[in-house]
């Protein structure tokens, strides 16, 4: 199939930028923002848990409307905060998925052991041109779709979203699944399309750009000895890794801020890396494609990822949100309960708009 040249360069750019988005926020077994609260006393998953977090996400967002405001209501309107509102009809979603792999790899069933540690709805607003990113925690607990033997939809369970992606083969079927269990949790929301990345990617890119420079605030004693405390140095390979994913071993950084600066230090100096290499080698946007290709997978068309890149590469990052909640610690694994209220707000601000009376 014949590709011109600025569909190729659109395909490319919105490769290129996602990566980046999964530099920000991947690269991290368990990701907590800033203003979850983390219960580092819990012992287990029979730790109590307030009602309004315990919920699952299944209804519809809204409420029901008196009679004397019947009047305004129409067939796909929901009633919330006593204000009708209607999906935004401007808007358009992609799901992008950070999967704890190095490579792509097909199972021989219809489950696999590969999980999406980012998930990252980019939702473009195409009248006003402006991008809004909303982080769903990998833990989150809600209804994720089952996948039989056969490949067949045969229920729910209650688990970590994260888990939803080992459900299939790892793959498109995979990437299908985690649609649906996002768009549960997100009371039925579309989300048009989706890529996903595996870690490789990232490390890939890094290198391609020649390394990523930085001055080392933390002290890695131990983790990384190359990365000493109060030099600068030239991220390569599995040393950017360690940058940006080093948490747990380090001994100052319970709370996950300084592990967070980090990543705000490494994607500037990534993104200023990046435009150096693309302004000084015409062929370099080319060559990185190529070299990350194997490690992507995505529903979309030549149009549509040539739609995307244009979308990304244009429009304004308004934002980065996500639903508050608490994190606990399960049995075995870390669990997060969102706040079913805040989880509302959110869903209608993000997709919604009011109806306008009169």
């Amino acid at each position: 199939m014949h590709i011109s040249k600025k569909a190729l360069k659109a395909i490319i750019i919105a490769v290129v930028v996602v990566i980046l988005l999964v530099v920000a926020y991947m690269l991290a077994s368990r990701l907590e923002l800033s203003h979850s609260t983390l219960n580092e006393d819990a012992e287990n998953s029979d730790a109590t848990v307030s009602e309004s977090y315990a919920s699952v996400a299944t209804e519809e967002v809204g409420e029901e409307a008196t009679d004397e405001e019947d009047e305004v209501e129409t067939e796909d309107s929901i009633y919330y905060n006593g204000a009708y509102y209607v999906l935004n009809e401007n808007l358009s979603t992609l799901l992008i998925l950070g999967i704890d792999d190095f490579e792509v790899t097909e199972s021989d069933t219809y489950r696999n052991s590969s999980q999406a540690d980012l998930v990252l709805v980019a939702v473009f607003d195409e009248e006003n041109k402006t991008c809004t990113l909303l982080h769903l925690n990998r833990d989150t607990m809600t209804n994720v779709s089952v996948l039989d033997a056969l490949g067949h939809d045969v229920g729910v369970t209650y688990e970590q979203l994260a888990l939803a992606h080992t459900y299939g083969r790892g793959l498109e079927d995979s990437c299908e699944n985690t649609v649906n269990t996002v768009s549960s949790l997100l009371y039925g929301v579309e989300i048009d399309n989706y890529i996903s990345l595996t870690m490789d990617a990232v490390s890939i890119l890094n290198d391609a750009v020649g390394g990523v420079t930085v001055t080392i605030e933390d002290d890695f004693t131990g983790v990384d000895d190359t990365l000493v405390q109060g030099e600068t140095v030239t991220l390569m390979g599995e040393h950017a890794l360690n940058f940006v994913r080093a948490r747990y071993s380090m001994t100052d950084d319970s709370s996950n801020l300084a592990r967070m600066e980090r990543q705000k230090t490494y994607m500037v100096a990534l993104t200023s890396a990046l435009k150096s290499a693309v302004s000084e080698d015409a062929a370099f946007l080319l060559e990185t494609y190529t070299a990350i290709a194997d490690y992507v997978v995505t529903d979309c068309d030549i149009n549509a990822m040539a739609d995307y890149g244009t979308r990304l590469s244009e429009y304004s990052l308004t934002d980065i949100v996500s639903p508050d909640g608490e994190a606990i610690k399960g049995e075995v694994y870390m669990e997060y309960y969102v706040d079913e209220t805040a989880l509302q707000q959110l869903v209608v601000d993000l997709f919604y708009v009011p109806i306008e009376e009169g």
